[in-house]
């Protein structure tokens, strides 16, 4: 039986995703460029954090957490941290398309390497639910987001979960010339009729532009 969540025209799409990063990504981890391998090529922690603590604004009590597309697992670290700071536990999982990122993330990581899987969350089947769900917008093709923010609502999130949706400003590496700025993140949940409780951004020092946003929706009890 076919899944109604992903079409067959969307393997080339991971297919091509999967090639692009995986040398990248593995590649930058290997020469102990971790930012590289998280896909921020020329960072430092400083300008990570920048773009990436806006993040923590969506946890608002412990739970157990899963990132989605979760590359070596830098993100699971200083996340995990940050929220600490706001006086919240979470504990994190990591899903990865890649396996050859997902073993870098279990290098790097080995307390967490069991939390970290390989699989597409397009047809993952996750063992266990989560209160919180964080996801890129281009882990899919543009036409599959609604599908994969019903999806993470229904088989991973569980009752009154938080859906965590990112959008990062694209970079030359995937689209050959930085974008102006990042798509509105409460603007695709609200066009799959999902009603954000919270959006936070941030926005590029000499543009003005947001280069990250951010929204978050919770699905019913």
């Amino acid at each position: 039986m076919s899944d109604p969540d992903r079409s067959n025209s969307d393997d080339e799409y991971y297919e091509r995703i999967r090639a692009l990063l995986k040398d990248y990504y593995v590649s930058a981890d290997e020469r102990g460029d971790v930012f590289g391998g998280s896909g921020s090529r020329g960072e430092d922690m400083t300008s990570w954090e920048a773009k990436r603590r806006v993040i923590a604004c969506a946890f608002d009590r412990a739970g157990i957490w899963l990132d989605v597309g979760c590359a070596n697992g830098l993100l699971m670290e200083t996340l995990v941290a940050w929220v600490a700071e706001q006086g919240h536990r979470i504990e994190p999982y990591g899903l990865e398309l890649s396996n050859r990122i997902a073993e870098r993330a279990r290098k790097r990581l080995p307390h967490w390497s069991t939390r970290i899987w390989t699989g597409n969350v397009m047809t993952f089947e996750p063992p266990i639910r989560f209160d919180y769900v964080t996801a890129l917008t281009d882990v899919v093709p543009i036409q599959s987001r609604g599908a994969l923010l019903r999806r993470i609502a229904r088989l991973y999130l569980k009752p009154g979960g938080r859906l965590i949706l990112s959008c990062y400003r694209p970079g030359a590496f995937l689209l050959g010339k930085p974008a102006l700025e990042a798509e509105s993140a409460a603007e695709i949940l609200r066009a799959e009729s999902f009603e954000p409780v919270g959006e936070a951004h941030v926005r590029d020092p000499v543009t003005g532009a947001p280069k990250v946003r951010v929204a978050w929706v919770n699905v019913p009890e």
